[in-house]
């Protein structure tokens, strides 16, 4: 994640789904997770309606959720100025969504450093991944990097296995830790980690694990824990095969079979993550 970040806030609005609020954020009670629940069936006039009250009292979720509704357009007449000036209530009142969405509309404008540090700071403070991981950015481009390695560590920890890519590339001090972290991250859907350990086992004699990592890089069924054995394969034939073209047919029969027992156990303990995205509330 590059720190000034270009978006296209039309677009970045209009990702609403099934939302889900950042753990660590207290409802104000029933009301709230009424609203909530009715937001995540995408019924938002009923949420809207929820939420207006509760945000004119300084309910930071109901803020930030009725923001993305007034952004969007959903369930009540869209306002993208009331909206923003909604979304900037929620930030002030410490809600880290809204803080992260904040701080990416400022790097988007040019907006103060200052400012969106503050914003990415306070949101990691309250745990948030998403945060870590920037300012676990911020500190490697500014070469403070025993802060960068706390910060993707606290990344990590949060449930970001990007943060492990990026102590396995930057920090490893050996080649076993490096696989190490690299194969926790690509355990948890990371495919920049697996095309790492994919270009680290094409030098070695294990061929078969070179193509397992080059399928899963290649292949990877997104975030989601559902296995799609056809898209893994046509990974393979297109972009993997070239690693056992030269063995012989009875060679490279074997090593395919090498492969599949490799996959089989990879997605065994297969444990995709969900990435962060703007006005969706994971359950």
């Amino acid at each position: 994640m590059p720190r000034s970040l270009p978006l296209s806030f039309r677009h970045l609005a209009t990702s609403l789904g099934v939302l889900a609020v950042s753990s660590g954020m207290a409802f104000a009670g029933p009301a709230l997770e009424d609203g909530i629940a009715a937001y995540q069936q995408g019924k938002f006039e009923q949420s809207a309606s929820i939420f207006q009250p509760l945000a004119q009292n300084g309910d930071a979720t109901a803020q930030y959720l009725l923001s993305c509704q007034m952004i969007n357009g959903a369930g009540l007449a869209a306002n993208q100025q009331a909206g923003w000036e909604m979304l900037d209530q929620a930030a002030q009142g410490g809600h880290p969504d809204a803080e992260i969405l904040q701080a990416r509309r400022l790097e988007a404008t040019q907006g103060s450093m200052h400012d969106i540090k503050v914003l990415y700071e306070d949101a990691a403070r309250q745990g948030n991944a998403q945060a870590l991981m920037w300012l676990g950015l911020d500190h490697l481009q500014n070469d403070r990097m025993d802060d960068a390695r706390e910060q993707f560590e606290n990344a990590w920890a949060a449930g970001d296995p990007r943060a492990g890519t990026m102590i396995a590339t930057r920090f490893a001090k050996n080649r076993q830790e490096r696989e190490d972290w690299l194969r926790k991250a690509a355990q948890h859907g990371e495919t920049h980690a697996a095309a790492y350990l994919a270009k680290d086992y094409e030098k070695s004699d294990d061929k078969a694990q070179a193509m397992g990592w080059c399928a899963i890089a290649s292949g990877l069924p997104g975030h989601e824990a559902n296995v799609d054995w056809k898209e893994i394969g046509n990974a393979i034939a297109k972009n993997c095969a070239r690693l056992d073209a030269d063995m012989t047919p009875d060679a490279r029969a074997d090593n395919r079979d090498k492969v599949d027992q490799f996959l089989k156990s990879f997605f065994a303990e297969y444990q995709p993550w969900h990435p962060w995205r703007p006005c969706v509330i994971q359950p």
